[in-house]
């Protein structure tokens, strides 16, 4: 009988990815209701360290393969190692985060456990069925982020797997509990068809938005002529990180992972100052945890008044050109 949560433990460059520690947040509010075990899986070339990470984070069990090897893009091999650890472990949850890695290894799994898997979940709630038994409910936007859908894994069909944005949950603190660690020797990767002969780092233009005390948020607005770089000039002279809506990513001006929403990430800064941000849901839904939101805007009636603390109905670049003067 199926039964345990068991959220996916991913590594980056033999480090754990801190997205794991809001996946542990998500665990704990179904074992509120489940009242289920707590687990995590790990496999990499080196377990130890990761273990070391994610003891106190809130699992109860660690399971471990060490592969011998790193697996960076070989994500058939990672997923046959994923399958049999789950084929033992017989979990009736798998959270995952919902990163290309993450995407790319649990397909696969999905395929191999023939169980489905629903992507980029914002919100996983508990549901009871008339026996008692407990199943998940798997919300995220859908039909191009118009829409947002229930999805449920058909009875008896287990484990149920799911993909969870990163930003969505709080991350879990540490605290001084132990896990208990079980290692499956008996499973080995198996060889894969991908080489990696070099992989280079990244070059953001701007910091992390997760990360980020202070952000600046572009909306439609900061697509006219030259308000783009009155924005990065604000944002760098602030110390902020830059994010946007969905338009200054089609634009160019800012790669995807720093578009805010529900078709993005969802982001906590301390500070948010939103510049030419209309404020629709899909956006907002995203940074409406913000502890201090200024907005400004052209238009008096944009619905992103409704949910800043401070508002400003002028032009970004009038405001912006003065401040910088100062």
């Amino acid at each position: 009988m199926a039964s345990g949560i068991c959220v996916y433990a991913e590594t980056c460059n033999g480090k754990l990815d801190p997205v794991v520690a809001e996946l542990i947040t998500a665990a704990k509010l179904i074992k509120k209701e489940t009242k289920e075990t707590i687990s995590a899986i790990v496999a990499d070339n080196d377990c130890q360290n990761i273990i070391n990470e994610l003891s106190g984070l809130g699992a109860e069990k660690i399971y471990a393969v060490n592969t011998g090897r790193d697996m960076l893009l070989q994500d058939e091999s990672a997923a046959y190692v994923i399958a049999e650890m789950l084929k033992k472990i017989e979990p009736s949850s798998v959270l995952v985060p919902a990163t290309p890695n993450g995407r790319s290894i649990f397909s696969r799994v999905a395929m191999k456990l023939n169980c489905g898997m629903t992507a980029d979940c914002t919100e996983l709630l508990v549901g009871k069925r008339e026996d008692g038994s407990c199943f998940i409910k798997q919300n995220k936007p859908s039909f191009g982020e118009n829409v947002f859908v229930t999805i449920v894994t058909a009875d008896n069909v287990y484990p149920q797997m799911m993909t969870i944005r990163p930003g969505v949950y709080q991350m879990a603190e540490k605290t001084t509990e132990s896990a208990e660690v079980v290692y499956f020797d008996d499973i080995k990767a198996p060889e894969s068809k991908v080489r990696v002969l070099e992989s280079i780092p990244s070059e953001a233009e701007t910091d992390s938005i997760l990360s980020a005390d202070i952000l600046v948020v572009g909306g439609r607005g900061a697509l006219e002529d030259g308000n783009f770089e009155l924005l990065k000039k604000f944002a760098d002279k602030i110390g902020a990180a830059i994010g946007g809506t969905r338009p200054m990513v089609d634009s160019g001006l800012i790669p995807f992972d720093h578009q805010i929403g529900q078709t993005g990430f969802t982001v906590r800064p301390k500070i948010a100052v939103s510049l030419g941000v209309s404020g629709a849901i899909q956006h907002t839904e995203g940074i409406k945890d913000t502890k201090l939101y200024i907005a400004i805007n052209s238009d008096e009636n944009a619905a992103i008044f409704n949910v800043a603390d401070y508002g400003a109905a002028a032009n970004m670049c009038d405001i912006l050109s003065e401040y910088l003067l100062l």
